[in-house]
């Protein structure tokens, strides 16, 4: 890969030139904007982060384009939506370079001459280079700039408010008192009313109020150095979360987050067109804010991004408003696979699944450390949840559609409404058109993308796009009735692509029973040269009674060299282990893999009983303890 070389200005030929103002962010880990009460009824009350909003603006339609945090963070830095560059899967088998001719969006700022800083967290899918930070620790600060006049970039994130923060046990849950009174909290739609999710919730609102005080910190570190009205201050999530169904879904509930930003009294030029206090209500998305800090600074965008700016000269704020749109996407997360996309348009939230099958609520050892997960699950398995708290751990629909406004916790599905099939007809066209535009790279399987694409993942897109752009037809087979959708399925299932005859098997699990016709021409996809169409043969059979699927799997996953298929095979074990009425059981014995680490070992913990046997040696990133 080659990269453009990096020419650093002298700070002192960038302040003659051009004097710039500084830009701090304040990153709270794992809240959606659900639990502030400046953003939502019921949320903590956050005064620091209001007295910044009434300095400057509230975004009300913020999105992170992930629900969880090496995807949302690469985003970020990238300014790159991360399927287009193949960086979706948390976290990464292998980092992918960054595109031809584009950097981390913090090089560019190092480059004019800013003191760029991180305080600390980092968690990239994406290989970031030796330029993006002067400095990445805990220690990190722009009181560390070699020149108090040299404008700087600081980016802090805060862990009070992480997921990790709610991994309380059994034990505190019966002796210690939230702040917050869990009688008084109200729980959202989608969760079982229960003391233990009330709690749960309440002591999250204490931490949003920890958030609070980090906030107010910060911004009184600024205004001692006298800087504070020279420096644009964000403050926002870094996905959404924490509670079940929030971090690592794509519902509003895992995506849209919390952002105000202080305006400087001396740049406040560079905001166009609205005075302190003003609430946006414009879409801005995570591929939007690396743009926005280089338009803040004067620094030309570069080529080959997907974001746009939202503030900075020539930037007006009545066209910002005008933006209704924002695209999501959820892959792997650790263990856990999934394949959904999302497009929130104005008041209604589009998600596509193109796994319907799988459960929100399939297993992931992370998630499940937090009790209130468990005891959902409990719930489901004594039959003890109806209405929404039950749709968790149903198959999914292929395609659901929101309403934002009325149905905030997004759990009335409109999608078969026909009142509605306008606005599904238009969102399902919008995102039919952006996916294949990229491509979107996960119409392949993550181990195919490991072997072939990793290299180059934008040039690869771009060299398999007409056959992408197959795979998706034969995907959305799945929108179609059976009787529509025989013949493509058929056609693809005698494919000589391979591709084409995974993306085949998978329709028919989509379909279940109703595909019962087509199981003489799945059945050879069995024994097919490329492992990952035999797991999903077996996955589509398995699931319609037609074979005793652990074994082949177990085999699979015994023989196989690649520790991303065997991850992939054992998400199809944990599905078929736990959604099928105790009919395919496996045990810990049974396994003997060539491969182990990270998602294997957590599988296989899950299956042997213990999920948590030790958090040591768990996790690749080097970035972060937390996941």
């Amino acid at each position: 890969m080659r990269l453009l070389p990096l020419l650093f200005l002298s700070v002192s030929t960038v302040l003659n030139a051009v004097e710039r103002p500084n830009v701090v962010w304040i990153v709270s880990e794992d809240n959606s904007m659900h639990y502030l009460k400046h953003f939502f009824p019921g949320g903590a009350e956050t005064p620091a982060i209001e007295a910044l909003a009434a300095h400057g603006l509230t975004f009300d339609h913020a999105f992170s384009n992930a629900p969880v945090c090496s995807v949302a963070r690469t985003t970020l830095a990238t300014m790159c939506y991360a399927p287009r560059i193949g960086t979706q899967f948390h976290r990464r088998y292998q980092p992918a370079p960054m595109p031809n001719g584009v950097r981390m969006f913090p090089e560019y700022l190092r480059q004019a001459g800013y003191y760029t800083t991180n305080n600390s967290k980092t968690d990239y899918n994406a290989e970031p280079g030796k330029n993006v930070w002067d400095e990445s620790s805990n220690k990190a600060s722009w009181r560390n700039r070699p020149d108090p006049k040299q404008p700087f970039f600081h980016m802090e994130s805060h862990d009070n408010s992480h997921e990790s923060s709610l991994h309380f046990s059994k034990t505190s849950f019966a002796s210690l008192k939230p702040t917050h009174d869990p009688s008084g909290v109200t729980t959202a739609a989608h969760h079982p009313d229960t003391p233990l999710f009330r709690y749960t919730q309440a002591l999250y609102l204490d931490h949003m109020q920890s958030i609070d005080r980090i906030v107010a910190s910060t911004v009184a570190k600024l205004e001692q150095d006298g800087l504070l009205e020279n420096t644009f201050v964000f403050y926002f999530g870094d996905h959404g979360g924490v509670l079940p169904r929030g971090k690592g879904y794509i519902y509003d509930t895992g995506v849209h987050v919390p952002l105000v930003v202080r305006v400087p009294k001396n740049f406040k030029h560079l905001v166009e067109g609205a005075a302190p206090g003003t609430r946006m209500n414009g879409f801005v998305q995570f591929v939007d804010f690396g743009p926005t800090v280089l338009q803040l600074a004067g620094v030309p965008l570069p080529k080959g991004i997907d974001g746009r700016p939202f503030l900075g000269r020539g930037v007006p704020l009545e066209q910002v408003n005008q933006r209704d749109e924002a695209f999501g996407y959820a892959n792997r997360m650790d263990e856990k696979y999934d394949f959904v996309r999302s497009l929130r348009k104005g008041r209604h939230l589009y998600i596509r699944c193109f796994e319907p099958w799988l459960p929100d609520g399939l297993h992931n050892n992370y998630r499940y450390k937090m009790l209130a997960y468990e005891e959902w699950r409990q719930l489901w398995r004594a039959n003890k949840l109806s209405g929404a708290p039950a749709q968790f751990f149903a198959p999914k629909p292929v395609e659901m559609l929101f309403d934002c406004e009325t149905d905030p916790w997004n759990v009335k599905n409109l999608a078969s409404d026909p009142s509605h099939q306008a606005t599904l007809q238009d969102l399902r066209a919008r995102l039919q058109r952006k996916m294949r535009s990229m491509p979107d790279l996960s119409y392949l399987p993550e181990s195919q993308l490991v072997k072939h694409a990793m290299q180059n993942p934008v040039a690869f897109g771009d060299e398999q796009k007409t056959k992408i752009a197959g795979l998706a037809d034969i995907a959305d087979s799945m929108l179609k009735t059976f009787d529509e959708a025989k013949l493509t399925l058929e056609t693809a299932l005698k494919s000589t692509e391979p591709m084409q005859r995974y993306w085949a098997a998978m329709v028919c699990t989509s379909f279940g029973e109703k595909a019962t016709s087509l199981e003489d021409l799945v059945r050879p996809l069995l024994h097919d040269p490329e492992e990952v169409v035999q797991v999903r043969a077996i996955e589509f059979l398995g699931s319609i009674g037609r074979i005793q699927p652990q074994p082949l799997l177990i085999d699979l996953v015994n023989k196989t060299s690649d520790p991303v298929l065997a991850v992939e095979a054992l998400n199809s074990v944990v599905w078929l282990k736990d959604h099928f009425s105790g009919r395919y059981p496996v045990k810990r014995s049974d396994f003997h893999p060539k491969v182990s680490g990270g998602d294997v070992d957590d599988r296989l913990n899950y299956i042997n009983g213990n999920p948590y046997p030790s958090d040591s040696g768990k996790k690749r990133s080097k970035n972060t303890k937390r996941k």
